[in-house]
């Protein structure tokens, strides 16, 4: 059977590193991007641990002729995009809205909507033009409800799920499918920063998230790259458009 072809964004560390490694298990050669080259080549031994084709392309998703290069490089190396994990993303620190600055939009807009934007670009021009192929974006349990001290990285992930929707409907006709999925807090470097910092400003949330799963659960990666395996295989064939919850509960 011929390996199937996965590019992984966002692939340094977190559920990025998680779900690449997953991807290597179960069998597809993987090309794995991030602007972080150092994490991202540790990354990149985990994978190749598993199996050999694997590569790293240092990659900046908020900048398009970056993401060019990317996609130029895999179709060179397999001439073809099976699954597309869109997952480049960051966090601003939490703060009232009238307190947020023109650096934290910046910041957020650059990785979460432009990186989201040019992923989806490019490699649903390659998906088109091949007449198939699945594109996995990352949005947020805060893309589905607001989260309070998060007001432009909560408006970015509800712009992820409003592309999704968008590409899903415009692309359907080429057979290629377009989901999103909406982790909710998770245990990574990004947000363990994110939780020391709140602890040394104390910063209250007006209205915190609270869990099903108890409100002082926080999932671990391994919870989650399940559903990213589930997503690149062909049992999610009769998927697209949908937004994905894994969060414990917490947008119910």
């Amino acid at each position: 059977m011929e390996r199937k072809i996965a590019i992984v964004s966002g692939a340094a560390t977190g559920i990025g590193r998680a779900s690449a490694v997953r991807l290597a298990e179960d069998g597809f050669a993987l090309v794995l991007a991030d602007w972080n080259e150092a994490e991202g080549k540790t990354t990149l031994g985990l994978c190749k641990d598993v199996h050999k084709d694997v590569d790293f392309v240092l990659t900046d998703m908020g900048k398009e002729a970056e993401v060019e290069k990317l996609m130029k490089f895999t179709m060179d190396k397999y001439g073809k995009i099976d699954f597309f994990f869109n997952n480049q993303g960051v966090l601003h620190m939490p703060r009232d809205f009238d307190e947020l600055t023109e650096e934290d939009m910046d910041y957020v807009l650059h990785s979460n909507f432009k990186a989201c934007f040019f992923g989806m670009k490019h490699a649903l021009k390659v998906m088109k033009k091949q007449g198939y192929g699945h594109i996995l974006n990352t949005g947020s349990s805060s893309g589905i409800r607001p989260e309070t001290g998060f007001g432009v990285y909560s408006a970015t992930k509800h712009g992820v799920v409003g592309m999704s929707k968008v590409a899903a409907m415009e692309y359907a006709r080429y057979d290629v499918r377009v989901n999103c999925l909406c982790p909710g807090g998770f245990i990574t470097p990004m947000t363990m920063e994110v939780g020391q910092y709140m602890q040394e400003h104390q910063y209250q949330q007006p209205k915190p998230s609270v869990a099903l799963l108890g409100p002082a659960k926080m999932g671990d990666t391994s919870e989650i790259v399940g559903m990213v395996s589930l997503m690149a295989s062909e049992n999610s064939s009769y998927m697209t458009g949908a937004v994905i919850s894994v969060d414990g509960g917490n947008t119910l």
